[in-house]
């Protein structure tokens, strides 16, 4: 699943991860000695920033399926069209293509 964290997680997630470290080194190895409320905020933010990728992921592919609409219409516009309209079409086709391999771009880094 897709994860999307603010800067301020990152951070937190570190320093919890700092505490875990050292309470487990104080402890038995053979028992968890970990405080469950580090686990449990660790846990939260971790599924903060799940909800907040997979909504992330969703607004991109509506935009992308959009960009790719658009550049379908200026398409049909170039086509059809002569002269400086077909000119400005293809500018728009361009734009619209370039703008979808953009979001495209960042859709494979939540994968």
């Amino acid at each position: 699943m897709p994860s999307s964290y603010t800067t301020g997680e990152k951070f937190r997630l570190a320093r919890l991860g700092l505490k875990a470290l050292k309470q487990s080194a104080a402890g038995d190895r053979n028992e968890d000695t970990i405080d469950d409320r580090i686990k449990r905020e660790a846990d939260r933010i971790e599924r903060r920033a799940e909800e907040r990728g997979t909504r992330e992921v969703a607004a991109l592919q509506r935009r992308l399926t959009e960009k790719q609409q658009a550049a379908a219409t200026a398409k049909v516009t170039m086509r059809t069209s002569s002269g400086p309209e077909r000119a400005a079409a293809r500018r728009e086709m361009h734009d619209h293509e370039q703008a979808a391999r953009r979001i495209q771009n960042e859709l494979r880094r939540y994968k």
